[in-house]
């Protein structure tokens, strides 16, 4: 019975879960807060995190995991490598956000983001966390999902302490800089070892310049800027058109959604990506994409069809009645979020064939497309944002579908070499 306990809380399942569980818990705290907006607020203070941070991940993360799963790279020197670059891509991400943050605030005549010392202190907390994401993208690989969890858990108490209120007043600055403390201090905690060792290896090492990971920066720019910075101009314009109570509805949604999108979008990373990186060839690799589509995506999609019709049970439970948004809006941003999970699975099947370009191409389809049309129509319902999400992930399912079956990826030179083989060749009999 204990080995099976073991087996279950170690599952890929049960990594997902426990970090929904601690966001939510945390979330649920907010909304009990008097101030509504208060969800809202923070949430644009954690678009700068994670932009500044999402630079990195977004792309250097998955090929972690994707040179991780093939086992045929040092640990120490490929996460030297990682945190090399991505620390790198990160910091110029925090100065440009630090420095342009109150400018953009001032020519749009209202606040896009939080600037001063949330801005800063939501920027530096991203910087700090780029670090404990790789660690996180090299034990997805490695599938040691235990140090997964813990991490999670050890990350998550501080902040859960934070919006308690038991020993300060719940407000933004305090909880910014309680969480830019504690991942400060595990950040270094994981680091300095690795890094140690790393430089002893150094002489008997490739470079740092000449690493793998360089052929991921573009696409971890481009999904890594475009998408926080997408939604926090998304929230910002519907916010103006209509106001931060009714952003507060949308990003209590997303969040709910998080528990089906967030759980098999996760599962993905944690189980098939691995599995999409070690594929022998492209028959196999594509069986991997289809199979996440019939496991993951189908599955996934008929939860979120529950979620909205059980979400005036679902959304007072995980925050208040008052967040509860009308039926037709939330049909429609909800079908966005299955259409956006479907892409998921030809997505992560990009990265794990290296074709970084079309990712990057692609990015500019989705968070961003939902962006520009909230602006171009100067939406002022929430039924209408919900036809523009839908339709935004109507288009990047297309483009990643079409990418995957139409572009070989790094299987290129085996099919061209399959396609000079005579057939009747022993090869290919």
């Amino acid at each position: 019975m204990s080995r099976l306990f073991v087996r279950l809380l170690l599952s890929p399942v049960a990594v997902v879960l426990i970090a929904l569980a601690t966001r939510a818990s945390l979330d649920k705290m907010l909304a009990l807060q008097p101030d509504m907006s208060l969800v809202a607020y923070l949430a644009q203070a954690q678009s700068l995190f994670e932009l500044t941070a999402a630079v990195a991940l977004a792309g250097i993360g998955p090929g972690v995991v994707v040179f991780a799963a093939r086992r045929d790279t040092d640990e120490h020197i490929l996460m030297r490598d990682a945190l090399l670059w991505g620390m790198a891509v990160s910091a110029g991400a925090a100065v440009a956000l630090i420095a342009l943050t109150p400018a953009l605030n001032a020519l749009l005549g209202r606040e896009i983001a939080p600037a001063g010392a949330v801005g800063a202190l939501a920027v530096a907390g991203g910087l700090m966390f780029t670090v404990l994401g790789l660690f996180n993208s090299l034990w997805q690989g490695r599938l040691e999902r235990g140090k997964m969890i813990a991490l999670g858990l050890v990350s998550w108490a501080p902040l859960a302490v934070a919006v308690s209120g038991h020993f300060h007043a719940v407000e933004a600055r305090f909880y910014l800089s309680v969480q830019f403390a504690s991942i400060s201090l595990l950040a270094i905690w994981l680091a300095a070892p690795v890094l140690r060792r790393a430089w002893r290896q150094a002489a008997d090492a490739p470079s740092w310049r000449a690493s793998p990971l360089k052929r991921y920066l573009l696409a971890g720019l481009s999904i890594g800027i475009m998408s926080p910075a997408s939604i926090m101009w998304s929230r910002a314009q519907l916010a103006h058109g209509l106001s931060w109570d009714e952003v507060s509805q949308l990003q209590a949604l997303w969040r709910s959604s998080e528990w089906v999108t967030g759980l098999a979008g996760s599962l993905i990373g944690l189980v098939y990506l691995p599995r999409m990186a070690a594929a022998a060839d492209r028959p196999a690799f594509l069986r991997e994409v289809e199979r996440t589509w019939k496991f993951l995506c189908i599955p996934g999609a008929l939860a979120i069809g529950l979620l909205w019709a059980a979400q005036g049970l679902v959304i007072p439970l995980l925050y208040s009645e008052k967040f509860v948004m009308p039926a037709a809006a939330s049909a429609l941003f909800l079908f966005g979020d299955a259409l956006r999970l479907a892409s998921w699975a030809p997505l992560h099947g990009l990265f794990a064939t290296e074709r970084t370009k079309a990712v990057a191409i692609g990015e500019w389809l989705s968070l961003p497309l939902f962006a520009a049309l909230l602006t171009v129509l100067s939406v002022k319902s929430l039924v209408v944002a919900g036809a523009c999400y839908a339709a935004t992930y109507v288009v990047y399912l297309a483009f990643n579908v079409w990418c995957i079956y139409r572009t070989p990826g790094r299987y290129r030179e085996a099919d061209m070499k399959l396609d000079r083989e005579p057939s009747g060749s022993p090869s290919s009999a």
